[in-house]
């Protein structure tokens, strides 16, 4: 990957990246009582480098729906981005894409 990487994210890779990976992993956000909706948002957009518009539409989803699909990534990154959602106190999970 040749972009910078700020410390603590996710990296954001390219379509092109994305498809000469062999196995994918989807991070799911789940509804909570507890989180408000900003808090989410921030996340999204801070963990995943979602755009506001783009966390605000996932956020949106997750509470209309229960959960949603946040982003698709390699095993070990989601991984990382469910590790970073835990901290915030927000439920998520990685499952095979």
């Amino acid at each position: 990957m040749t972009q910078t990487q700020e410390a603590g994210t996710v990296p954001v890779l390219d379509l092109g990246e994305l498809l000469e990976i062999d196995e994918l992993w989807a991070v799911i956000v789940w509804n909570d009582d507890v989180n408000t909706f900003a808090h989410v948002t921030k996340a999204l957009v801070e963990i995943l480098r979602h755009s506001t518009v783009r966390a605000e539409q996932l956020t949106l989803r997750v509470h209309n729906t229960g959960k949603a699909l946040v982003a698709v990534r390699p095993k070990d990154e989601a991984v990382t981005a469910v590790h970073q959602f835990h901290a915030r106190g927000i439920q998520a999970t990685v499952e095979p894409a």
